[in-house]
């Protein structure tokens, strides 16, 4: 049977359009690349979405190995250069079945050599070229060296002598390295009076790994400084700094934050993605129903659409997979950012710079005699943002940005707190998202059970159907969560309602009619993924309340 296009797949799929496919058959003639490594390269598709057209061609499985461990059986029945040269990643081991990604699911001499090899029953998944490339390098690392066991050597060492000499670089080097094995987005080094405490956030959860002796403290808190270019002497102020990290040759960048405490300076560091692709709005777990409120406010030729919620929730990741919907071929789209997270081939990314002056306000003034379609801003975060912001949805462009309110409604209220007048407000403002962040029940151990009675009565769910929660397992390191989806609310300003902002309610008023206009709040958002065995109320509550 012939073999369906990838480029058709694609848009049977709603991820590129007849335009997009001209363009990349452009480039292909150009580069002669495959048609997926162009569509990949100049960001009208990702890697994983490529992967997935892939295996609905071969009839195989998609595997998602953004969140997955392999066991160290299975990574022991394929060797590190066979897997690396041939793109081949063994999942895990079960009745002499051998679970393995793949990256060309039509390569029948290279499946057969895996089975040679592996002297096994293979089950084959495809996943993503360019994932499976960083995955193979990096689960075969740790593989070879357990950065816990290097830590924990240490820890008995210094449990001896806890002035003994070290090498102060290696252990800030290690604890990075634990913190990209393990999935985390921020380190953080809390000093007590005896101990050096030392937590990774996972998932949106602090979860302590390590405990050293207190001298260690001051020797890596200089030696952080230094690589962050902060002030060694200075302890009584807090401080903000940026250093660069380099492993298994992919580069993180790292935000360091300082403030001082009672038994010394508590220290965050935040890993900042650089160069990720660009996800879909699907895949961050947006419905269908919301992802057609989204394209209908970024189909508007002009206007503001924001997204809010607090630090980490998501909101930079959600603003570009909503740029991604709009025609980047048809529109000059310019971004100011800070810093470059994800990168996007077709618009023309900016970093800001406080330091020479190229603020967010400064940028967007500058956008404005480029010929701009459509401006994105990292964040409307003062007053002179939040006026050009306005200015430029008003004089024809589509304006996109974050801002830091908690629900889509207050986001009203904050604008206005920075001088934007209702009248000017009900002009411009679009749409708003506001959105968390959730753990999702981890999928290797997901079983049935019975909520808290009061967690069902309080969000109003009935108590006759069954609920889930996962049981704690390998994958998930016994959280029995694997992973974050979005929750979200979509205030869609229409006609009625931009009527009613220009007149300047409280905002009691403008709630009452979003409701009565069919508005889902975040609480019923969150309680339908619970009702679809995606999350659990006790999590919902926990970020929701």
């Amino acid at each position: 049977m012939q073999r369906k296009p990838i480029g058709e797949i694609l848009k049977e799929k709603g991820l590129i359009t007849e335009d997009y496919l001209k363009f990349a058959l452009l480039e292909q003639k150009a580069t002669g690349e495959r048609l997926g490594e162009v569509l990949v390269r100049v960001g009208i598709v990702t890697d994983l979405e490529i992967a997935q057209a892939l295996a609905e061609q071969a009839g195989l499985p998609f595997l998602d190995l953004s969140t997955l461990t392999p066991e160290i059986k299975a990574l022991e029945s394929i060797p590190f250069n066979f897997a690396k040269n041939n793109l081949v990643l063994p999942i895990a081991l079960e009745n002499r079945t051998l679970s393995v990604a793949i990256a060309d699911p039509f390569n029948q001499h290279l499946m057969s050599a895996v089975q040679r090899i592996a002297g096994k029953n293979i089950s084959f998944y495809v996943s993503g070229t360019q994932s499976l490339a960083k995955a193979i390098e990096k689960f075969y690392y740790f593989k070879e060296h357990s950065i816990e066991d290097e830590l924990n050597g240490l820890l008995e060492r210094l449990k001896m002598n806890p002035n003994m000499d070290f090498d102060v670089e290696e252990l800030l080097n290690n604890l990075l390295i634990l913190g990209i094995q393990k999935r985390a987005t921020d380190l953080h080094l809390i000093p007590t009076q005896r101990s050096l405490q030392v937590f990774y956030r996972v998932d949106g959860i602090l979860d302590p790994a390590i405990v050293f002796p207190y001298p260690v403290f001051r020797r890596l808190i200089n030696v952080l400084k230094i690589r962050s270019q902060l002030d060694i002497a200075e302890t009584r102020r807090p401080q903000d700094g940026r250093m660069s990290f380099t492993f298994l040759e992919s580069k993180y960048d790292l935000r360091v934050a300082t403030a001082p405490t009672s038994f010394g300076e508590t220290v965050v560091i935040r890993y900042l993605p650089t160069g990720a692709q660009v996800q879909n709005l699907e895949y961050l777990g947006f419905d269908p129903e919301e992802i057609k409120l989204i394209d209908e406010i970024i189909s508007q030729p002009y206007g503001m659409f924001l997204i809010t919620g607090p630090t980490g929730s998501g909101k930079s990741t959600t603003l570009f997979a909503a740029l991604r919907r709009i025609n980047l071929l048809e529109k000059n789209v310019l971004t100011a950012e800070d810093p470059i997270e994800y990168l996007l081939p077709l618009a023309r990314q900016t970093q800001v710079n406080d330091e020479i002056g190229y603020t967010f306000a400064r940028a967007i003034r500058a956008f404005l005699r480029l010929d701009p379609d459509v401006i994105l801003v990292g964040e409307v975060r003062d007053e002179e943002t939040a006026t050009m912001a306005v200015r430029a949805a008003l004089t024809g462009h589509l304006f996109l940005s974050t801002l830091h309110t908690n629900d889509a409604i207050s986001s009203l209220f904050r604008l206005k707190d920075m001088g934007i007048k209702p009248d000017l407000i009900s002009s411009a403002l679009k749409g708003v998202i506001a959105q968390r962040l959730v753990r999702k029940i981890c999928p290797y151990c997901k079983e049935p059970y019975h909520p808290p009675s009061q967690l069902l009565e309080y969000y109003e769910l009935p108590k006759d159907r069954e609920y889930f929660r996962g049981k704690g397992c390998f994958q998930c390191g016994g959280k029995g969560y694997l992973g974050r989806t979005v929750v979200c609310e979509i205030f869609f300003v229409d006609e009625e309602l931009s009527k009613l902002i220009g007149e300047d309610p409280p905002l009691s008023v403008i709630y009452d009619l979003a409701k009565k206009k069919g508005m889902k709040f975040l609480k019923e958002d969150a309680k339908d993924k619970v009702l679809a065995g995606i999350t659990t109320l006790e999590e919902i509550k926990r970020v929701i309340g």
